[in-house]
């Protein structure tokens, strides 16, 4: 969408459907990280003013509804960093925060600046003066690429707990990646970390997937979780892309169950495209894919334990485990899985269960 003019705006369909996914997401990150954690941060990059035209709440408003109502206590500290670049738009959001009437746990601070800049700040700070920074979401969504420089992005995901969702406007990076502007060529290369986008433009013939790519690799580099996800449209056109990386394995899980659990978007679709031999869509997904990959990765190892084989669906693919337990099942049923009567702790194991004890052989 072009860059608004306006305090306000009309919301855009696609924004709809990645605060449905930020709000099933945050359900599950506040109380994990709470339970654990004296205090966590939520930082929300381009916060914008926190409200739509037609009324509905931006991505700020729906991070501190959800942890305002969650229905587990909150009881640990909870800090809320928006970075808002416009004056009337920070003014606005701050507006907006007021009538919600927080709970004096919620630590607030409406930052009136450019993401870079700020953050930087506070990271600087944080070195500066030897703290460690709080488990940390990061909400990273700019209208185009430039402000969001990989070395900063990097920087944060280097620190322990912490962790970005991303809107990845490859679209809007392939339109402009020939541009002459030297200005434009460098806001490229910082989004990137690197000068490689332009090798692509001159030899890649799907430059949009040879940039996703590229970026994923970017990503990677400091996170151990990373995936990506489309959202396409009724006439499968990618509208953008959303990156999570994270080095916890338990954020990894909750974003990819956020994903299952969004509802079905109407014009829209998202699906896990990570891997893009096994393209997911969350709705009506068959899980051939799954077992494919599960016979493929697993038969050649003999027996192994059920344990291994989750370790690889939570951390490699798209799938959860409530997916396992159903290709497993049909793989025994076939008799293409053969399970061990008793378990590695020495317990038999009961029929049609899949415990991680349980010993498995992919026949």
């Amino acid at each position: 969408m072009p860059l608004p003019l306006e305090t306000l705006w009309a919301i855009e369909p696609h924004t709809e459907a990645k605060h449905k996914i930020l709000r099933k997401y945050l359900d599950a990150w506040f109380p994990i990280f709470l339970a654990f954690n004296r205090r966590i941060v939520y930082l929300d990059g381009f916060s914008g003013p926190g409200r739509y035209t037609g009324g509905q709440p931006g991505s700020p408003i729906i991070a501190l509804q959800c942890a305002k109502t969650h229905r587990a206590p909150l009881a640990a500290e909870l800090v809320f960093v928006f970075i808002e670049e416009r004056q009337d738009r920070a003014d606005h959001l701050t507006s907006e925060i007021v009538q919600l009437q927080c709970p004096d746990r919620f630590k607030i601070d409406v930052k009136c600046g450019q993401f870079a800049t700020k953050l930087t700040e506070i990271l600087d700070a944080l070195d500066r003066d030897g703290y460690r920074i709080a488990p940390t979401f990061a909400m990273i969504d700019p209208f185009g690429f430039s402000g969001m420089p990989y070395t900063l992005i990097q920087r944060l995901l280097s620190k322990d707990r912490c962790e970005v969702f991303i809107s990845f406007m490859v679209d809007s990076i392939n339109r402009w990646l020939t541009h002459p502007d030297d200005m434009v060529r460098a806001h490229i290369t910082e989004t990137f970390g690197t000068d490689e986008p332009f090798a692509i433009a001159m030899a890649a013939d799907d430059r949009v997937a040879a940039l996703k790519d590229l970026y994923h690799r970017q990503l990677a580099k400091t996170a151990t979780f990373v995936r990506y996800f489309e959202l396409r449209d009724r006439n499968d056109r990618v509208v953008y892309y959303l990156f999570f990386a994270s080095n916890n394995a338990t954020g990894h899980y909750k974003m990819k169950e956020a994903m299952w659990k969004v509802d079905p978007l109407g014009e829209f679709s998202f699906s896990d495209a990570t891997n893009p031999d096994q393209k997911i869509l969350f709705v009506n997904t068959p899980l051939e894919i799954l077992k494919s990959d599960l016979v493929r990765q697993f038969r050649p190892l003999g027996e192994t334990t059920v344990g291994r084989v989750e370790t690889y669906v939570y951390d490699k693919t798209g799938f959860l485990r409530k997916h396992m337990g159903e290709v497993l099942t049909d793989l025994e049923s076939q008799g293409l899985i053969r399970i061990n009567p008793v378990k590695t702790d020495g317990k038999r194991r009961r029929t049609r269960t899949y415990p991680n004890e349980a010993l498995i052989t992919f026949i």
